[in-house]
């Protein structure tokens, strides 16, 4: 077996790993997990200056949104409404999640949450948690603009 076959046979395997990953996102969508039917997709980077939080909401409204920091934690929960067109829609793949979601990231210490602000723009949240500030209240919700 040279080696463009063994390149094959691995890009198969991350096919069938990335196959087994998408049919238990599915189930948790389906069951749902401490409540919530799903969770969205997430990336939390630091710069000198804050922490910043992009949470994938597409077609989800400011107003179906609740972003939260309690107990140093960054909370973000809503809905995203199943909107039927149709009565009976005959669909073929249906991958996008709906219902209530929820995502929770630890905050290190140190960040100003009372300093905090959120937009959604383009289906992205975006929450930026400023680092070191005068002390905040223990909770707190944001506005989204």
């Amino acid at each position: 077996m040279g080696k463009w076959d063994s390149w094959r046979n691995m890009d198969a395997f991350r096919q069938q790993v990335e196959r087994l990953f998408d049919e238990a996102r599915s189930m948790q969508t389906q069951t749902g997990v401490g409540g919530y039917v799903w969770a969205p997709s997430a990336d939390v980077l630091e710069t000198p200056q804050a922490i910043i939080a992009q949470v994938e909401l597409p077609g989800v409204r400011p107003e179906q949104v609740v972003v939260e920091i309690a107990d140093g934690d960054l909370v973000v929960r809503g809905e995203r409404p199943f909107d039927r067109d149709e009565p009976e829609p005959a669909y073929i793949l249906m991958e996008r999640a709906h219902g209530t979601f929820a995502r929770r990231f630890s905050l290190p210490p140190g960040v100003d949450g009372g300093c905090a602000t959120a937009t959604l723009a383009e289906g992205v949240l975006t929450v930026t948690v400023p680092k070191r500030g005068p002390k905040t209240p223990a909770r707190f919700s944001l506005d989204i603009e």
